[in-house]
This record gives structure tokens, C-alpha cells and sequence, in this order.
């Protein structure tokens, strides 16, 4: 997998003082939680027969490669911006235990779903927690299965700035499925415009 990696230069970089400034912090991390109108995506994936989760996850990856913030990350002091970021999520095991998946983002839905399916039967009959892929060019993804939450918490990594995405049961609201959705993000990289430009999008990909 070929990865562009551009350098950004600090000094004349527009959010190099939000940056200093929410690089100091303890915790510079922040999140919000939204439920997202699901309908139409799931009625596809019941239609077409693919997984409902890799429909909104491809739309929400999708989102996530058109907010330049949701591709930077911080490494070892240097602010750098992937060209792509790609799916890592957990995969639940039937014996209770999880693994940690990478699919590689594709603009090519149908490509996407297979190489998802197919990764998720990989981690499946493994054992091993991690999935091999060691790079930061990924968006972490969970899927807390059976409850419609409406706020939630994550670990983090002391300087960690891959922003986790996580998803709930979805449900039904007045004949609309909905779906919980919680972003979280470091305050040095990702502003609240972003999250909202990330929301906007990720809700129009569903749609589309």
C-alpha cells in the first residue's frame, strides 16, 4: 500500500496556536455524541445483503478522508496529514474475546464491503489481538452492539492523536432508523467545525 505522507510546516500553519496551545494540555481530547438518520443505508444493506455496519462505516470513512483534520496526526513531534486513512475496528469473537481489523479505504463501495467481510472472517478465526498493521494512518472504530447510548467515554493513549468513532444499536425514532454516534478527537487537530463539516458529510453519504 503506497501512503503519501505530507509535512506540515508549523510555523506558517493557520492552527499553529490552537495547536501549542491544546498540545499542552493533560487531556487534550474531546468528544460529542449524535444520533444520524440510518434509513436509507439500511435499507440498502437489507436489500443488497451486505453488512449494515461496513454500509455506515464506509460512510463514515468516506466523511472522515474529506476533513483534512481527520487525517493528521502527530508523530514523534511533527505534525504530518495522510493522503487516506483507513478502517481499523474491533471485530467481536464467538468465544467472547475481540481482535483489532484493518481494511483499507476504497472510493469503490462493493470493493470495500469484500475486503471488509473478508478481513472480519480473517480476525475471526485468529487469536491475536492486534491485526499487524502498526501505522497511524487509521481512524479507530467500535461498535457497542445492543444499546443506544447517548453519551460515551474512550481510552486513550498519552498523545494519541487517531480519533476513535464509535456506533451503537441503531433503533427507531418516529419510522426513521437512527444510529448513536460518538467522535472523539485531540482538541490540537480537530476543532468543532470539523466535526460538524465530518457530520454533514457522513450523514449525505448515507443518504447517497
Amino acid at each position: 500500500m503506497k501512503q503519501f505522507v505530507k509535512k506540515i510546516d508549523l510555523s506558517t500553519w493557520k492552527r499553529r496556536q490552537p495547536f501549542e496551545l491544546f498540545s499542552g494540555y493533560t487531556n487534550p481530547y474531546w468528544s460529542v455524541t449524535v444520533n444520524v438518520d440510518c434509513t436509507k443505508m439500511y435499507q440498502r444493506s437489507k436489500q443488497d445483503g451486505f453488512p449494515f455496519y461496513l454500509g455506515y462505516h464506509y460512510a463514515s470513512l468516506r466523511a472522515a478522508n474529506t476533513v483534512d483534520a481527520f487525517r493528521q496526526r502527530i508523530e514523534n513531534g511533527q505534525l504530518v496529514e495522510y493522503d487516506t486513512v483507513h478502517l481499523s475496528t474491533t471485530i467481536a469473537r464467538p468465544d467472547g474475546t475481540f481482535g483489532f481489523s484493518f481494511t483499507e479505504f476504497s472510493d469503490d463501495f462493493e470493493k470495500f464491503v469484500a475486503d471488509g467481510i473478508s478481513e472480519s472472517e480473517r480476525v475471526k478465526k485468529s487469536n491475536e489481538l492486534f491485526s499487524g498493521h502498526s501505522e497511524n494512518n487509521v481512524i479507530y472504530y467500535t461498535v457497542l452492539r445492543g444499546v443506544t447510548f447517548i453519551s460515551d467515554s474512550q481510552p486513550y493513549q498519552t498523545g494519541s492523536s487517531v480519533p476513535i468513532l464509535v456506533f451503537g444499536e441503531a433503533f427507531i425514532e418516529n419510522g426513521i432508523h437512527k444510529i448513536p454516534h460518538s467522535i472523539h478527537v485531540n482538541h490540537a487537530l480537530v476543532d468543532g467545525q470539523h466535526v460538524s463539516q465530518y457530520i454533514q458529510l457522513f450523514q449525505q453519504f448515507l443518504n447517497d
